[in-house]
Protein backbone atom coordinates (compact mmCIF):
# COMPACT_ATOMS: atom_id res chain seq x y z
CA UNK A 1 0.00 0.00 0.00
CA UNK A 2 1.50 3.33 -0.88
CA UNK A 3 2.00 6.27 1.66
CA UNK A 4 -0.63 7.93 -0.01
CA UNK A 5 -3.66 5.35 1.05
CA UNK A 6 -2.18 4.78 4.24
CA UNK A 7 -2.57 8.22 5.51
CA UNK A 8 -6.18 8.06 3.56
CA UNK A 9 -6.62 4.98 5.79
CA UNK A 10 -5.04 6.98 8.98
CA UNK A 11 -7.83 10.22 8.33
CA UNK A 12 -10.49 8.01 7.72
CA UNK A 13 -10.37 6.31 10.73
CA UNK A 14 -10.23 9.29 12.64
CA UNK A 15 -12.70 11.05 10.97
CA UNK A 16 -15.17 8.00 10.74
CA UNK A 17 -15.22 6.47 14.30
CA UNK A 18 -17.49 7.94 16.45
CA UNK A 19 -15.13 7.22 19.67
CA UNK A 20 -12.61 9.91 18.45
CA UNK A 21 -13.34 13.25 20.50
CA UNK A 22 -11.33 16.40 19.93
CA UNK A 23 -12.32 19.88 22.16
CA UNK A 24 -11.73 23.38 20.99
CA UNK A 25 -8.02 23.85 20.57
CA UNK A 26 -8.31 26.77 18.63
CA UNK A 27 -7.12 30.36 19.23
CA UNK A 28 -10.00 31.19 21.07
CA UNK A 29 -9.99 28.13 23.70
CA UNK A 30 -5.57 28.99 24.08
CA UNK A 31 -6.90 32.58 25.06
CA UNK A 32 -9.23 31.60 28.04
CA UNK A 33 -6.96 28.97 28.98
CA UNK A 34 -4.14 32.25 28.95
CA UNK A 35 -7.03 34.72 30.73
CA UNK A 36 -8.06 32.19 33.47
CA UNK A 37 -3.85 31.84 34.38
CA UNK A 38 -3.02 34.98 34.67
CA UNK A 39 -6.03 36.01 36.65
CA UNK A 40 -5.51 32.98 39.25
CA UNK A 41 -1.81 33.84 39.44
CA UNK A 42 -2.81 37.66 39.59
CA UNK A 43 -4.82 36.78 42.88
CA UNK A 44 -2.42 34.75 44.53
CA UNK A 45 -0.01 37.33 44.40
CA UNK A 46 -2.27 39.95 45.71
CA UNK A 47 -3.51 37.41 48.51
CA UNK A 48 0.27 36.82 49.59
CA UNK A 49 1.40 40.35 49.72
CA UNK A 50 -1.88 41.14 51.87
CA UNK A 51 -1.43 38.38 53.63
CA UNK A 52 2.51 39.43 54.69
CA UNK A 53 0.93 43.09 55.69
CA UNK A 54 -1.58 42.03 57.83
CA UNK A 55 0.84 39.37 59.72
CA UNK A 56 2.95 42.50 60.42
CA UNK A 57 0.16 44.60 61.50
CA UNK A 58 -0.96 41.26 64.05
CA UNK A 59 2.84 41.33 65.00
CA UNK A 60 3.02 45.19 65.76
CA UNK A 61 -0.11 45.28 67.93
CA UNK A 62 1.35 42.79 70.15
CA UNK A 63 4.78 44.39 70.25
CA UNK A 64 6.40 41.33 68.29
CA UNK A 65 9.28 42.17 65.66
CA UNK A 66 8.13 42.83 61.88
CA UNK A 67 9.88 41.23 59.13
CA UNK A 68 8.90 41.34 55.42
CA UNK A 69 9.96 39.29 52.56
CA UNK A 70 9.69 40.45 48.42
CA UNK A 71 7.75 37.91 46.57
CA UNK A 72 8.34 37.93 42.92
CA UNK A 73 5.92 37.93 40.07
CA UNK A 74 4.67 34.48 39.62
CA UNK A 75 4.78 33.28 36.49
CA UNK A 76 3.72 29.90 34.41
CA UNK A 77 4.61 28.46 31.75
CA UNK A 78 1.93 26.07 30.24
CA UNK A 79 2.79 23.09 28.21
CA UNK A 80 0.11 21.56 25.81
CA UNK A 81 0.10 17.94 24.15
CA UNK A 82 -1.80 16.50 21.23
CA UNK A 83 -1.35 12.52 21.18
CA UNK A 84 -3.64 10.16 18.89
CA UNK A 85 -3.29 6.41 18.38
CA UNK A 86 -5.52 4.27 15.20
CA UNK A 87 -5.73 0.30 15.14
CA UNK A 88 -7.04 -0.75 11.53
CA UNK A 89 -8.80 -3.99 10.53
CA UNK A 90 -8.02 -5.80 7.53
CA UNK A 91 -9.20 -3.17 4.63
CA UNK A 92 -11.75 -5.79 3.26
CA UNK A 93 -11.50 -5.56 -0.41
CA UNK A 94 -15.13 -6.48 -1.04
CA UNK A 95 -16.71 -4.08 1.30
CA UNK A 96 -15.93 -0.89 -0.75
CA UNK A 97 -19.28 1.37 1.31
CA UNK A 98 -17.39 0.58 4.95
CA UNK A 99 -14.07 -0.48 4.49
CA UNK A 100 -12.94 0.64 8.45
CA UNK A 101 -16.14 -0.43 10.04
CA UNK A 102 -13.65 -2.56 12.50
CA UNK A 103 -11.38 0.24 13.10
CA UNK A 104 -11.11 2.41 16.20
CA UNK A 105 -8.94 5.40 17.08
CA UNK A 106 -8.21 7.69 20.30
CA UNK A 107 -7.30 11.40 20.60
CA UNK A 108 -5.77 12.47 24.01
CA UNK A 109 -4.68 16.12 24.92
CA UNK A 110 -2.57 16.43 28.20
CA UNK A 111 -2.43 20.01 29.65
CA UNK A 112 -0.02 21.44 32.44
CA UNK A 113 1.08 24.53 34.33
CA UNK A 114 3.36 24.89 36.58
CA UNK A 115 3.26 27.90 38.58
CA UNK A 116 7.20 29.79 39.20
CA UNK A 117 7.77 32.38 42.50
CA UNK A 118 10.62 33.33 44.73
CA UNK A 119 9.73 34.37 48.01
CA UNK A 120 13.34 35.88 49.66
CA UNK A 121 14.06 38.20 52.64
CA UNK A 122 14.70 41.93 51.99
CA UNK A 123 18.21 42.90 51.14
CA UNK A 124 19.87 45.24 53.77
CA UNK A 125 19.91 48.19 50.98
CA UNK A 126 15.86 47.94 50.11
CA UNK A 127 14.97 47.31 53.67
CA UNK A 128 16.63 50.70 54.93
CA UNK A 129 15.60 52.36 52.03
CA UNK A 130 12.04 50.94 50.85
CA UNK A 131 10.85 49.62 54.71
CA UNK A 132 12.41 52.30 57.51
CA UNK A 133 13.03 55.57 55.48
CA UNK A 134 10.53 58.00 55.33
CA UNK A 135 8.36 58.46 52.37
CA UNK A 136 9.24 61.28 50.22
CA UNK A 137 6.22 63.44 50.69
CA UNK A 138 5.80 63.51 46.56
CA UNK A 139 4.41 60.38 47.12
CA UNK A 140 1.84 61.39 49.29
CA UNK A 141 1.22 64.75 46.80
CA UNK A 142 0.72 61.98 44.56
CA UNK A 143 -2.46 60.05 45.94
CA UNK A 144 -3.52 63.21 47.28
CA UNK A 145 -3.93 64.56 43.66
CA UNK A 146 -5.15 61.11 42.05
CA UNK A 147 -8.25 62.01 44.81
CA UNK A 148 -7.50 59.02 47.40
CA UNK A 149 -9.60 59.56 50.46
CA UNK A 150 -8.41 62.12 52.55
CA UNK A 151 -8.72 60.52 56.30
CA UNK A 152 -6.96 57.43 54.69
CA UNK A 153 -3.95 59.66 53.46
CA UNK A 154 -4.16 62.14 56.28
CA UNK A 155 -4.00 59.02 59.23
CA UNK A 156 -1.55 57.06 57.40
CA UNK A 157 1.23 58.75 55.72
CA UNK A 158 1.95 62.01 58.34
CA UNK A 159 3.84 61.15 61.58
CA UNK A 160 3.98 64.83 63.03
CA UNK A 161 2.29 67.78 62.38
CA UNK A 162 3.75 71.28 63.10
CA UNK A 163 0.52 73.70 63.29
CA UNK A 164 1.23 76.97 61.96
CA UNK A 165 2.64 79.42 64.82
CA UNK A 166 4.11 76.78 67.17
CA UNK A 167 7.47 75.29 67.31
CA UNK A 168 6.97 71.92 68.61
CA UNK A 169 5.76 69.55 66.42
CA UNK A 170 2.59 67.27 67.34
CA UNK A 171 3.33 63.63 66.29
CA UNK A 172 0.93 60.62 65.72
CA UNK A 173 2.26 58.15 67.25
CA UNK A 174 -1.34 56.44 68.33
CA UNK A 175 -1.01 57.47 71.99
CA UNK A 176 -4.34 59.40 71.03
CA UNK A 177 -6.59 56.64 70.64
CA UNK A 178 -5.96 55.07 74.21
CA UNK A 179 -8.21 55.19 76.90
CA UNK A 180 -7.13 58.14 78.61
CA UNK A 181 -5.28 60.42 76.07
CA UNK A 182 -3.11 63.73 77.37
CA UNK A 183 -5.13 66.75 77.37
CA UNK A 184 -2.50 67.90 74.43
CA UNK A 185 -3.23 64.68 72.30
CA UNK A 186 -7.01 65.00 72.57
CA UNK A 187 -6.77 68.96 71.54
CA UNK A 188 -4.35 68.44 68.74
CA UNK A 189 -6.44 65.49 67.60
CA UNK A 190 -9.31 67.74 67.53
CA UNK A 191 -7.46 70.69 65.33
CA UNK A 192 -5.86 67.40 62.95
CA UNK A 193 -9.63 66.26 62.35
CA UNK A 194 -10.99 69.67 61.67
CA UNK A 195 -8.19 69.49 58.96
CA UNK A 196 -9.37 66.35 57.31
CA UNK A 197 -12.77 67.45 57.70
CA UNK A 198 -11.89 70.72 55.59
CA UNK A 199 -9.85 68.59 52.90
CA UNK A 200 -12.74 66.79 52.43
CA UNK A 201 -14.92 69.51 51.52
CA UNK A 202 -12.24 70.90 49.20
CA UNK A 203 -11.16 73.83 51.41
CA UNK A 204 -7.62 72.47 52.60
CA UNK A 205 -4.66 71.37 49.54
CA UNK A 206 -1.55 69.59 50.53
CA UNK A 207 1.61 70.64 48.59
CA UNK A 208 4.94 72.32 49.40
CA UNK A 209 4.67 75.30 52.03
CA UNK A 210 6.06 78.77 50.78
CA UNK A 211 9.29 79.56 51.94
CA UNK A 212 10.15 82.55 54.05
CA UNK A 213 10.90 86.14 52.60
CA UNK A 214 14.63 86.70 53.01
CA UNK A 215 13.98 89.76 56.16
CA UNK A 216 12.52 86.38 57.88
CA UNK A 217 15.78 84.43 57.66
CA UNK A 218 17.63 87.23 58.61
CA UNK A 219 20.14 88.00 55.97
CA UNK A 220 23.16 90.32 55.68
CA UNK A 221 24.72 91.60 52.83
CA UNK A 222 28.02 89.14 51.86
CA UNK A 223 30.76 91.22 49.63
CA UNK A 224 31.43 89.17 46.45
CA UNK A 225 34.74 90.88 46.03
CA UNK A 226 36.13 89.55 49.72
CA UNK A 227 34.63 85.65 48.62
CA UNK A 228 36.23 85.80 45.67
CA UNK A 229 40.05 87.07 47.11
CA UNK A 230 40.02 85.48 50.31
CA UNK A 231 38.26 81.85 49.80
CA UNK A 232 39.48 80.95 46.40
CA UNK A 233 39.70 83.36 44.07
CA UNK A 234 43.30 82.38 43.44
CA UNK A 235 44.56 79.19 41.46
CA UNK A 236 48.12 78.20 40.28
CA UNK A 237 48.47 80.00 36.58
CA UNK A 238 50.51 77.93 33.86
CA UNK A 239 53.42 80.42 35.05
CA UNK A 240 53.09 78.78 38.50
CA UNK A 241 52.39 82.40 39.74
CA UNK A 242 48.10 82.96 41.27
CA UNK A 243 45.91 83.80 38.94
CA UNK A 244 42.13 84.66 39.34
CA UNK A 245 38.83 82.65 38.77
CA UNK A 246 39.10 80.24 41.04
CA UNK A 247 36.44 77.50 41.51
CA UNK A 248 33.44 79.89 42.96
CA UNK A 249 31.13 77.01 43.20
CA UNK A 250 33.69 74.75 45.77
CA UNK A 251 33.95 78.75 47.43
CA UNK A 252 30.28 78.95 47.94
CA UNK A 253 29.96 75.65 49.13
CA UNK A 254 32.45 75.95 51.55
CA UNK A 255 31.22 79.06 53.25
CA UNK A 256 27.49 77.27 53.42
CA UNK A 257 29.34 74.62 55.20
CA UNK A 258 31.29 76.78 57.68
CA UNK A 259 28.70 79.17 58.65
CA UNK A 260 25.72 76.83 58.61
CA UNK A 261 23.78 79.62 56.15
CA UNK A 262 22.69 80.09 52.39
CA UNK A 263 24.30 82.54 50.15
CA UNK A 264 21.59 84.01 48.21
CA UNK A 265 21.50 86.44 45.29
CA UNK A 266 18.56 88.21 45.43
CA UNK A 267 17.17 91.31 43.22
CA UNK A 268 15.04 92.20 46.38
CA UNK A 269 15.41 96.17 47.67
CA UNK A 270 16.58 95.68 50.96
CA UNK A 271 17.57 98.54 53.70
CA UNK A 272 20.73 97.88 55.52
CA UNK A 273 21.14 96.96 59.49
CA UNK A 274 22.30 99.97 61.77
CA UNK A 275 25.63 99.24 62.01
CA UNK A 276 25.85 96.68 58.85
CA UNK A 277 28.23 97.15 56.21
CA UNK A 278 26.18 98.27 52.50
CA UNK A 279 27.08 96.39 49.60
CA UNK A 280 26.76 98.31 46.19
CA UNK A 281 24.53 95.69 43.94
CA UNK A 282 26.73 94.63 41.12
CA UNK A 283 25.78 96.03 37.16
CA UNK A 284 22.56 93.84 37.29
CA UNK A 285 20.93 95.23 40.96
CA UNK A 286 21.50 91.79 42.66
CA UNK A 287 23.12 91.55 45.92
CA UNK A 288 24.68 88.70 47.32
CA UNK A 289 23.02 87.86 50.98
CA UNK A 290 24.60 85.30 53.63
CA UNK A 291 21.09 83.81 55.32
CA UNK A 292 19.51 81.45 57.79
CA UNK A 293 19.34 78.16 56.05
CA UNK A 294 15.44 76.75 55.34
CA UNK A 295 14.53 73.19 54.49
CA UNK A 296 11.53 73.03 52.05
CA UNK A 297 8.62 72.03 54.10
CA UNK A 298 5.75 70.09 52.76
CA UNK A 299 1.99 70.55 54.77
CA UNK A 300 -1.68 71.95 54.53
CA UNK A 301 -2.59 75.22 52.88
CA UNK A 302 -6.03 77.40 52.75
CA UNK A 303 -7.56 76.16 49.09
CA UNK A 304 -8.12 80.17 48.72
CA UNK A 305 -5.52 81.85 50.17
CA UNK A 306 -2.42 79.73 50.18
CA UNK A 307 -1.88 80.34 53.87
CA UNK A 308 -0.82 76.94 55.47
CA UNK A 309 -1.96 75.17 58.33
CA UNK A 310 0.34 73.03 59.46
CA UNK A 311 3.71 71.39 57.92
CA UNK A 312 4.27 67.40 58.45
CA UNK A 313 6.40 64.79 58.38
CA UNK A 314 5.95 61.40 56.49
CA UNK A 315 6.25 58.38 57.68
CA UNK A 316 8.18 55.77 56.75
CA UNK A 317 6.16 52.26 55.58
CA UNK A 318 7.37 50.43 59.10
CA UNK A 319 5.46 53.14 60.73
CA UNK A 320 2.87 52.93 58.89
CA UNK A 321 2.27 49.23 60.05
CA UNK A 322 3.57 50.28 63.68
CA UNK A 323 0.60 52.73 64.03
CA UNK A 324 -2.08 50.37 61.98
CA UNK A 325 -0.80 48.09 64.70
CA UNK A 326 -1.43 50.96 67.90
CA UNK A 327 -4.54 51.56 66.32
CA UNK A 328 -5.71 47.90 66.90
CA UNK A 329 -4.20 47.78 70.69
CA UNK A 330 -5.85 50.55 71.57
CA UNK A 331 -9.31 49.16 69.96
CA UNK A 332 -11.12 45.59 70.29
CA UNK A 333 -13.19 43.61 67.79
CA UNK A 334 -16.23 44.68 69.20
CA UNK A 335 -15.24 48.24 69.53
CA UNK A 336 -12.49 49.37 67.22
CA UNK A 337 -10.49 52.30 67.27
CA UNK A 338 -12.55 55.25 65.61
CA UNK A 339 -9.44 58.03 64.08
CA UNK A 340 -11.66 60.98 63.08
CA UNK A 341 -14.48 59.40 62.07
CA UNK A 342 -13.17 56.10 60.48
CA UNK A 343 -12.08 52.61 61.47
CA UNK A 344 -8.49 52.67 59.61
CA UNK A 345 -8.07 48.43 60.36
CA UNK A 346 -9.98 46.04 61.86
CA UNK A 347 -10.05 42.15 62.53
CA UNK A 348 -12.68 39.52 62.95
CA UNK A 349 -12.09 35.87 64.48
CA UNK A 350 -15.33 34.59 62.85
CA UNK A 351 -16.22 35.31 58.85
CA UNK A 352 -19.67 35.36 59.64
CA UNK A 353 -21.61 36.54 56.46
CA UNK A 354 -19.00 39.30 55.45
CA UNK A 355 -16.39 38.87 52.42
CA UNK A 356 -13.36 39.83 53.18
CA UNK A 357 -9.83 40.19 51.49
CA UNK A 358 -7.48 37.71 53.44
CA UNK A 359 -7.25 35.07 55.86
CA UNK A 360 -4.34 34.75 57.99
CA UNK A 361 -3.30 33.31 61.22
CA UNK A 362 -1.19 34.48 64.01
CA UNK A 363 -0.01 33.27 67.43
CA UNK A 364 -2.61 30.55 67.40
CA UNK A 365 -5.37 32.67 66.10
CA UNK A 366 -6.97 33.00 63.09
CA UNK A 367 -8.00 36.49 61.77
CA UNK A 368 -10.26 37.93 59.07
CA UNK A 369 -9.53 41.39 57.64
CA UNK A 370 -10.98 43.99 55.77
CA UNK A 371 -14.76 43.66 55.48
CA UNK A 372 -16.82 44.84 52.45
CA UNK A 373 -19.55 45.70 54.01
CA UNK A 374 -20.55 48.33 56.62
CA UNK A 375 -19.64 47.72 60.46
CA UNK A 376 -22.87 48.11 62.58
CA UNK A 377 -24.85 51.27 62.31
CA UNK A 378 -24.41 52.39 58.63
CA UNK A 379 -24.47 55.75 59.77
CA UNK A 380 -21.49 55.17 62.16
CA UNK A 381 -17.64 55.11 61.67
CA UNK A 382 -16.67 54.16 58.23
CA UNK A 383 -14.36 50.89 57.93
CA UNK A 384 -11.36 51.46 55.61
CA UNK A 385 -9.52 48.58 56.38
CA UNK A 386 -10.00 48.06 52.66
CA UNK A 387 -8.44 51.25 51.25
CA UNK A 388 -5.61 51.13 54.19
CA UNK A 389 -4.85 47.20 52.47
CA UNK A 390 -5.19 48.63 49.35
CA UNK A 391 -3.06 51.67 49.69
CA UNK A 392 0.06 49.55 51.48
CA UNK A 393 -0.19 46.71 49.26
CA UNK A 394 1.13 49.21 46.39
CA UNK A 395 3.71 50.86 48.47
CA UNK A 396 4.67 47.72 49.34
CA UNK A 397 5.39 47.08 45.29
CA UNK A 398 7.08 50.23 45.26
CA UNK A 399 9.27 49.54 48.35
CA UNK A 400 10.87 46.89 46.33
CA UNK A 401 11.23 48.32 42.97
CA UNK A 402 14.48 50.63 42.55
CA UNK A 403 12.22 53.12 41.13
CA UNK A 404 10.66 53.99 44.35
CA UNK A 405 10.51 56.92 45.99
CA UNK A 406 13.30 57.87 48.72
CA UNK A 407 13.08 60.34 51.57
CA UNK A 408 15.83 62.97 51.26
CA UNK A 409 18.99 62.27 53.86
CA UNK A 410 17.89 65.72 55.80
CA UNK A 411 14.47 65.09 57.89
CA UNK A 412 11.74 68.41 57.92
CA UNK A 413 12.04 70.44 60.63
Amino acid sequence: MSLKLMFAAALGALTLQGCATVSDLGATGVAENIEDNAATLNDAHTRAMTAIIAVNVLRARDRWPTNYTTLSGIRSNPTLSLNGSASFSPLGIGNADGPFMGSSASVSRNESANAEYSVNPFSNNDKTQGLLKPIQPEQLENYWLAGWPRETLMWLFVDAVTFTGEKQPWYIDGDEFSASPSPQDAANTRRYVEIIKRAKDGLVDFGKLPEPGLDARNCSPYDPVYLRETLGGASVGPDGGASRGGNMTETIRTVESLTGRQLVLSEEARTAAPGEAVIAPDRFNRRLLLCDAVDTEWGFMDSATGLPFAAIRTRSFDDMIYFLGETLRSGTEASPTVAGGVILFQTYSERAERAFAVRVEHAGRVYFIAPQTPVGDPGGAKDVTGNVLSLLNQLYLLAQSDEFLRAPEARIR
